[in-house]
């Protein structure tokens, strides 16, 4: 039987049983996705990067536009790291887009072009940890690897009813439980479907709110259900508080180009192209501090309105000016460019801007 010590944790039914029940619901219920109708390495490596903190509603056009720009890992190793991140647009979290780059070149420049069958192999590679390498290889290789990310993980903790709160935060055990199960003969041989059957268990009927238990194929063998405390698990987490932060940011044209240059900062991602900007609402001193950290001389001609941008725990508020240049055009770090130009991909704060200009 189950137990809410951790320390034992154990299936409430065969893990045959468990299995079946599983794939049999998987086979009815899951949803038509790309990188399932056809699990090559590279597609499967590539949905999942792009799934990590996204929505699968959200990467799927995505995706889409990815692979036909980038039909293989060859012509994604041999792009220039600015087209790919502008490729990424949308989809945030610009660091996947660099590790998948960096990844796409190791790959062809150490194992022929071919994602390492090997775990440790994997391991090493930029943007891949253990939950991602356990994916790739048990969908595209069929490697009996077990995976465990937030949406399994509050599938196990509801399923045995793991009910304290320092156990629930630790998924150690988890890991351990599905690494005895994944070695199974009636597992592993199926092992590229059970773990998705896992993943979408936890997306579309163990999900975080109004879980649909009536759907659940394991719901006779639920703790948390028989109980009632399915909404109650797991227990909710203290959210992060959000810092706000104010930049003013200069907007500066010249025959339909803007002033920009490149992002140098801890809090945007770099590699992008942005308004000149300095931290803090426009003030008295905004002019001086832009002469000082930027030398650029300028007259304020008017105010825009305010634009936001969320990142992840943090709410910026940038103010921009327009602005006419006073002394001669300046040079690097600075260019002028359209927005349209696919040499400089841009922040996407600044598109937000320039929908206001408009």
């Amino acid at each position: 039987m189950p137990s809410s010590n951790v320390a034992n944790l154990a299936l409430p039914i065969p893990i045959k049983t468990f299995a079946l029940k599983l794939l049999a619901w998987y086979q009815d219920n899951k949803r038509d996705l790309p990188w399932r109708s056809n699990p090559d390495p590279y597609h499967v490596w590539v949905s999942e990067i792009m799934l990590q903190q996204t929505q699968v509603k959200t990467a799927l056009p995505h995706f889409v536009k990815f692979l036909k720009i980038y039909p293989n890992i060859e012509t994604l190793a041999q792009a220039k790291e600015n087209e790919v991140l502008l490729n990424w647009s949308g989809l945030g979290y610009y660091n996947r887009a660099r590790n998948l780059h960096r990844t796409a070149q190791i790959v062809c420049n150490q194992y022929d072009g071919n994602f390492p069958e090997n775990y440790l192999d994997a391991l090493q590679l930029p943007g891949i940890g253990r939950y991602t390498a356990g994916a790739i290889l048990s969908i595209a290789y069929q490697k009996p690897l077990p995976i465990v990310d937030g949406n399994i993980q509050r599938l196990f903790i509801r399923y045995l009813k793991i009910e304290q709160e320092t156990q629930q935060k630790n998924p150690k055990k988890i890991w351990e439980l599905l690494d005895q199960i994944v070695k199974k003969p009636e597992i592993s041989q199926n092992i590229g479907d059970f773990n998705q059957s896992l993943m979408e268990m936890g997306a579309l009927i163990c999900t975080p709110k109004n879980p649909n238990c009536t759907s659940c194929p394991l719901s006779t063998s639920c703790g948390a259900l028989k109980q009632d405390l399915q909404t109650s698990l797991p227990l909710p987490r203290k959210r992060k508080k959000i810092r706000s932060l104010h930049y003013t940011v200069l907007i500066a044209t010249r025959g339909g180009k803007y002033l920009l240059r490149e992002t140098r900062s801890t809090i945007l991602p770099t590699g992008f192209w942005e308004f000149p900007r300095i931290l803090g609402k426009p003030s008295q001193r905004s002019s001086q501090i832009f002469k000082r950290l930027h030398r650029l001389d300028f007259k304020v001609e008017r105010e825009v309105e305010t634009v936001t941008h969320q990142i992840t725990h943090r709410r910026i508020y940038f103010h921009p000016l327009i602005v006419s240049l006073k002394d001669s055009i300046p040079q690097k770090p600075f260019i002028w460019t359209t927005l349209e130009n696919k040499h400089y991909p841009i922040s996407s704060y600044v598109n937000k801007i320039a929908r206001k200009l408009k």
